[in-house]
């Protein structure tokens, strides 16, 4: 057995792992992650595949959690063994969270605390235990993802703690950033949110599974009485409490509402438009509604029910007039980074990431195109993202109608600016990044991809490609990404879902990079 570059204790390793359980269940796309551990027998087949199989991300996740929960109750012994198996520069480049484990065992960051004696009176039971540790895993989670890069601007005081999470660089970066902000807490409730949010879905199980039906009329009548004024739950809002957006609208404006960065009418810039982000206030008044100050609760409307609806079900929270939050009493600092989002707008991580000047989007460093080197981030200049770039030169690029084929057949170094937008644009509308990465290594459990599909492509590849300047002709850039339609359609012959996931994604290329290049009908 391999003894690891960071010698410890197996007591220790194992204290370690159970700190940060939940941490590494959140993980985005773990499927590589659990073939290392299969593949160094630490989990058994019929765990593997049972995740393997999951589409929805809470379930893998849920999933992912409870194979690391059986890893610490039978395999213990075999701590070291899993440590060595995730802690190798392949698997670390692949999981920045990883990384950032490691780092702090190697730097000693991470502090080992002696068990106290249990007593038969004082003892835990082991479900009071696992949910403390949940707990305390989730809120440093929630501290982790909620470190933002502020390009431009000076570094505020900060602790040890928030130094040493702000190096990590998010899921595409590889460049550690030379300045770093304060930390963010836009997340702060978020934690009692989820708690609430899972007393709700326990008890409309209770409610559906008939076993109180001998006292339904007693239950019915005591809570009427004990809550007189609770409006009845629509069917919105019953099946919308895990919900952490909500597509609103006023008038004829859209957005999308985050609850995370909800506070009140006037605090917390909750509403992302296309251009900026709002106060439910703003938003009101951008969209033309008179009396926006008293109206926003009933003029902003989800799914043709006002908003009020949600903040009676107790799914969106006023906070209180003496909430210090920073939503509630932000700081210049705070302020300033409500304006950008607090996600990479291509790969959907958080992490450093780097702020347009022009828009609320944000970025890893590599995830954007071109990639932002270190030199630009020590620019006092404002900065401005490949978007901005684009729609500022979009009237004056080609006034007049082109043709297809001879946009296709044209150098793409003279049109590397059109292709980098498209690129990033197909990105961030591929919300589920199912598109983003290579199938045969992300997907394992479409053991028969490599046999159907000759020639494997993906958003990542292109965006490689389109980085390293190894497309001669626009026509060839189109050429691949056109191939990763292609290739969901064959293999998903028979699988609806993604078939029209794939076509929709094709559709929106196909129709901005007519727009994009000016090409006519004909």
């Amino acid at each position: 057995m391999t003894e690891p570059t960071f010698w410890m204790e197996k007591e220790q390793l194992l204290q370690f792992f159970r700190r940060h359980k939940t941490k590494l269940s959140c993980m985005e796309n773990p499927h590589i992650f659990l073939s290392q551990l299969r593949d160094h027998d630490l989990i058994p087949e019929d765990r593997y595949q049972k995740v393997s199989r999951m589409k929805s991300k809470n379930n893998i996740k849920r999933g992912l959690y409870d194979i690391l929960d059986w890893l610490e109750k039978e395999q213990s012994k075999r701590i070291i063994d899993f440590w060595d198996c995730v802690f190798t520069e392949t698997i670390m480049n692949q999981y920045p969270t990883l990384r950032l484990l490691h780092n702090k065992l190697k730097d000693g960051s991470f502090h080992f605390y002696q068990q106290q004696p249990e007593s038969d009176e004082t003892e835990e039971s082991n479900e009071g235990k696992r949910k403390k540790l949940s707990a305390d895993e989730d809120g440093e989670k929630m501290q982790e993802n909620s470190v933002k890069k502020r390009k431009l601007r000076s570094r505020s005081a900060c602790n040890e703690e928030e130094e040493e999470e702000e190096e990590q660089a998010g899921p595409s970066s590889r460049l550690t950033p030379r300045k770093k902000s304060k930390k963010l807490c836009f997340l702060s409730n978020e934690e009692e949110d989820e708690d609430k949010d899972s007393d709700h879905d326990k008890e409309d199980q209770v409610s559906s599974s008939g076993k109180e039906s001998s006292t339904d009329d007693t239950d019915d009548k005591r809570q009427t009485e004990e809550r007189p004024q609770q409006q009845p739950q629509t069917s919105t809002t019953r099946h919308d409490r895990g919900r952490k957006e909500f597509s609103v609208t006023c008038g004829a404006l859209s957005a999308t509402l985050h609850r995370n960065r909800f506070a009140s009418g006037t605090c917390g810039k909750s509403l992302r438009t296309e251009t900026s982000w709002m106060t439910p206030e703003e938003f009101v008044k951008e969209a033309s509604c008179p009396d926006a100050d008293a109206t926003w609760r009933k003029d902003i409307l989800y799914e043709g029910e006002p908003l009020s609806v949600l903040i009676e079900a107790d799914i969106l929270k006023i906070h209180s007039l003496l909430c210090k939050c920073g939503l509630c009493k932000p700081d210049s600092q705070d302020l300033d980074n409500q304006k950008n989002d607090d996600e990479c707008c291509v790969c959907k991580g958080a992490g450093v990431l780097v702020e347009c000047d022009h828009c609320p989007r944000s970025f890893h460093q590599r995830c954007h195109l071109p990639h932002v080197e270190d030199n630009i981030l020590g620019d006092d200049r404002p900065w401005m993202c490949t978007f901005c770039v684009f729609r500022t030169s979009q009237s004056w690029l080609y006034p007049d109608q082109q043709k297809k084929e001879e946009v296709m057949s044209r150098q793409i170094s003279q049109r590397m600016l059109q292709c980098q937008y498209l690129l990033l644009y197909l990105c961030s509308a591929d919300e589920e990044q199912i598109f983003a990465t290579n199938p045969c290594l992300y997907h394992p459990q479409l053991q028969d991809y490599s046999t159907v599909i000759k020639t494997p492509m993906w958003l990542g590849k292109v965006a490689d490609k389109l980085q390293e300047q190894l497309y001669q002709t626009v026509g060839e850039f189109v050429s691949d990404v056109q191939l990763i339609f292609t290739n969901c359609a064959t293999y998903n012959r028979d699988n609806a879902e993604f078939l029209a996931k794939g076509n929709g994604l094709k559709k929106l290329f196909d129709g901005e990079f007519k727009s994009v290049f000016n090409i006519s009908d004909n």
